[in-house]
């Protein structure tokens, strides 16, 4: 069976989550970020192929692998996006000071108990169907 080849720069998102998905659709219309492999966590190839990631995590947080593996995630993301393209860039003023940081990283709290709560939220969900994979018996 042939695994996918995921190029980098890779962002992993929850396509079952919608604050998620408009995220990725507004990421898509800024010039530059097409070269961006956008992989749901759903996907389960995915742990397959970068063994240091689990579900879990992923689904905790946003989680971004720059072209040299390294992975990067939570706060950190927004960050390596305002600075790597063109269009973001105009906000990197944002990162640059301790007032600008915190914005960050008051944001992605924000977001991610949003996210949280909409997921708490849905009944389809919260069954946890994202979390089916089991471990490996002997690992």
């Amino acid at each position: 069976m042939n695994q996918p080849h995921y190029k980098l720069p890779v962002l992993i998102y929850d396509e079952e989550c919608s604050l998620c998905l408009r995220f990725m659709q507004a990421l898509e219309k800024l010039p530059g970020t097409e070269t961006i492999t956008k992989i749901p966590l759903q996907d389960e190839n995915l742990y397959n192929h970068f063994s240091e990631l689990s579900m879990d995590a992923c689904y905790e947080e946003i989680h971004y692998i720059d072209e040299k593996g390294q992975i990067l995630k939570g706060p950190q993301v927004p960050e390596i996006l305002i600075n790597k393209f063109p269009n973001v860039k105009k906000f990197s003023w944002l990162i640059e000071s301790q007032m600008g940081q915190k914005a960050i990283d008051y944001f992605h709290h924000i977001a991610s108990n949003y996210r949280k709560k909409l997921k708490k939220d849905c009944p389809g969900c919260n069954k946890k169907h994202h979390r089916k994979r089991t471990p490996d018996i002997g690992a």
